[in-house]
Order: structure tokens, then C-alpha cells, then sequence
């Protein structure tokens, strides 16, 4: 069995190991060591990165009870290799998994609720088996803040048999022999085989982001330390640039966009009203001399497509089409009397790609087709067939 010195201590960056087997697999090489301070994939976390010698460790499992190190090239059995985590990967995710421990503990004291799912790669969610409030939520982060002020020390051990069967620790399986504790003084005491800070002033800071209703419970999105500092510095630099934009304060830049909107939506309204007022003048003075039309007009949405296809249809009855976009790219609408209009688009949908549908003497949808094709079409059919 390889030697677990991530169990002994978390805070080990470098060490010399011994390669006990090498095999290929795949595109990497399946490395197994004497000893290792690479934490395998578990328990909801990913696996530390880093190098053996000049192969880069790019994965590490468990596969049959073995801790498999997967390396980009082939190392030399029963060789010694100076190994280097990616401390910084390492870093960050006790920052977050130890963070986790204590929101959780916290859900479960203040509220009764279980941890049930976890997940550490790029981002970091936990699953409770209840509903939280956002103030219940708020309440539980400034309390783990509170918590890593304190600067508590967490503590990893394994208790005999008979000490485990008194404490009363969470855990999501049922455990009886080689239990691994996580205790974090005060606040949580839980079963976990992960690297953790050895005290709580190593996080740095707790921030719950976001949450949404899962499965009858709650999932929640949680930073912590470096990559809640680099969230904080991201949204900063946002709000910043937004609030520069707007010529308001930092504080002000949501009130800020707030008006914008306002203003976009107002302004929107007029050109709506705009462009109906168009859409009636130029329904007005239609004067077709065929009993098909495919009008092409620029920067019309789907309403107002639908709009004045409808219009000219009132107007002068027919197969009336208007169309919009960019040649060979094109949203429509088309009106006619029912029964004539589902012939007359049967047969554009068997000509040209065509998506789209609707019913009531009127279709609606996309066409990849350049305007002389549309036209042609329009103007050499009748009663929905090719002349």
C-alpha cells in the first residue's frame, strides 16, 4: 500500500517518492508510488496536480484500492523522483473544502439539515436536504466568517473503535473501521479523507454566492480564501468599469443601469410605436399588381414581421410575405387565406430550407435563401405549385 503522507500532513509540498509500477494507459501513464502527498480524486474533491521528476502529474485515482498517478511520460521502476505538488491548486482547495466543513457544520447545528452532495472542481457546490432562506443563508456565512477570525484549529486523526461509536460526527455513508475525522473546534466535526488548513485563519474568508431550490432541498455555491478574493477582485473590477461607464460612484452603479433600463425601455416603446406607424403608412400605399408579394424590409423582429404581413394581407388579400435579415439568412411572416396559404407553404418549405409554422392564415419562421430565389419563387407560383 502507497504511503498516504497527505493523511500526515496536508501543508507538504515537496517530497522523493520510489515508482513501484509504470504502465501505459491511454494518452498517460498509470504511476504508482511507495509514498505520495498527491490527494487521489474523493469525496466530492478533485485531485492535486503537480510533477515526479519531469513527468507532470496530470490526474490521480484510486483504482483498486492503488493510488494511481496518471503522468504525461513513462518514469523508471524502482527509481527515486524528487515530486512538487501544485501548491497553489492544493492551497485553494483546502481553503474551500475546510470552508465547506464549516458551513455545513453550521446548516446542521442552526437549522437541522444534512449535507448531502459535494462538489469541488472549478467551482464548489454543496446540497442540503432542506430549504434555506437567503437570510438563513446570510445568518450561516457571517457565523463561518466568525469562525475563521477566531483562527480554531481543525484537527485530523483517527479515533479506536470504541472513542467513534461516543462522537456524534456527520457523515453521509455509514462508517465502522478506519474512520477519518475532521474535527474544526467549536463548530464541526465530520468524516472526511481530504487535506485540510490546520487552522481556520488559513481561509481567509467565507462567501456563499448563490443558491437555488434542488431536488425538495438546496444547492448552494460557496468560495472561499484565494478564490473568493479573486471572485470579489472580478466583480470589483465590473463594477468599476460600469460604474466608470455610467459617470456614477461605485455604490451607485446598479441604481445606475436601473435608469438605463428604464430609459432603454421607454425608447423602445417609441421606436415600437415608430415603426407600426411605418408599418401602416406602407400597408396604406401597397399596390401590388400580382396576387403573391415577398416584401424584404430591414430590422424587423418577428411581431413586426407578423404585423405587417397581416396588414397587407387586410389590405389586398393574396399570398402577402415580408421578410428580414441579412441575404441568404431570413426571418418571415406570411399571410393568405388558410386553406391557399398551407398549399402555397408546402410547397416553399419542399424548395427551400425553411423552419418554422403556425396556423390561422399565417406562418412564421426562418429561411436560408437568397432574396432573387425568394422572389423568384413568389412570383412564378400559383395556387402553392410551381408554374
Amino acid at each position: 500500500m502507497t504511503e498516504k503522507l497527505y493523511d500526515k500532513d496536508a501543508h507538504l509540498k515537496e517530497f522523493s517518492a520510489t515508482v513501484l509500477s509504470c504502465e501505459k494507459s491511454e494518452e498517460s501513464y498509470a504511476v504508482t508510488l511507495n509514498k505520495t502527498a498527491f490527494f487521489p480524486e474523493g469525496g466530492g474533491q478533485e485531485s492535486d496536480c503537480g510533477s515526479i521528476g519531469e513527468a507532470q502529474v496530470l490526474d490521480v485515482q484510486i483504482v483498486a484500492n492503488e493510488i494511481i498517478h496518471y503522468t504525461d511520460r513513462p518514469l523508471d521502476v524502482g527509481a527515486e523522483y524528487a515530486c512538487s505538488l501544485d501548491w497553489d491548486r492544493r492551497f485553494r482547495n483546502m481553503q474551500n473544502h475546510s470552508g465547506e466543513h464549516i458551513i455545513s457544520g453550521l446548516v446542521h447545528k442552526l437549522y437541522g439539515l444534512n449535507n448531502v452532495g459535494f462538489h469541488l472542481g472549478a467551482e464548489m457546490t454543496v446540497d442540503f436536504d432542506g430549504v434555506l432562506s437567503r437570510e438563513q443563508l446570510s445568518e450561516v456565512e457571517r457565523v463561518a466568517n466568525k469562525a475563521v477570525w477566531e483562527n480554531v484549529p481543525i484537527k485530523a486523526y483517527y479515533p479506536q473503535e470504541n472513542e467513534l461509536k461516543s462522537l456524534n460526527y456527520r457523515s453521509k455513508l455509514e462508517l465502522t473501521e478506519n474512520v477519518r475525522l475532521v474535527e474544526i473546534e467549536g463548530y464541526d466535526l465530520c468524516a472526511c479523507c481530504a487535506p485540510h488548513v490546520k487552522k481556520t485563519g488559513e481561509i481567509g474568508l467565507i462567501k456563499i454566492l448563490d443558491f437555488f431550490k434542488n431536488k425538495g432541498g438546496v444547492r448552494i455555491f460557496i468560495k472561499c480564501g484565494t478564490d473568493a478574493l479573486d471572485d470579489y477582485n472580478g466583480k470589483y473590477f465590473n463594477v468599476f468599469k460600469i460604474s466608470n461607464l455610467l459617470s456614477v460612484k461605485k455604490n451607485e452603479a446598479a441604481e445606475a443601469v436601473d435608469r438605463l433600463n428604464d430609459e432603454n425601455r421607454e425608447l423602445k416603446f417609441e421606436i415600437l410605436n415608430l415603426k407600426k406607424r411605418l408599418i401602416a403608412e406602407k400597408a396604406k400605399n401597397f399596390a401590388p399588381d400580382t396576387d403573391k408579394t415577398a416584401a424584404f424590409e430591414e430590422n424587423l423582429d418577428i411581431k413586426e414581421l407578423q404585423l405587417f404581413a397581416d396588414a397587407l394581407y387586410k389590405k389586398c388579400k393574396g399570398i402577402r410575405g415580408v421578410f428580414s435579415g441579412e441575404d441568404g439568412n431570413y426571418s418571415f411572416a406570411i399571410c393568405g387565406e388558410e386553406t391557399v396559404l398551407d398549399l402555397f407553404f408546402k410547397s416553399f418549405k419542399e424548395r427551400f430550407s425553411v423552419r418554422g409554422g403556425g396556423r390561422n392564415g399565417m406562418v412564421q419562421g426562418t429561411i436560408t435563401a437568397e432574396k432573387k430565389e425568394i422572389e423568384r419563387f413568389f412570383y412564378n407560383t400559383r395556387d402553392g405549385s410551381m408554374c
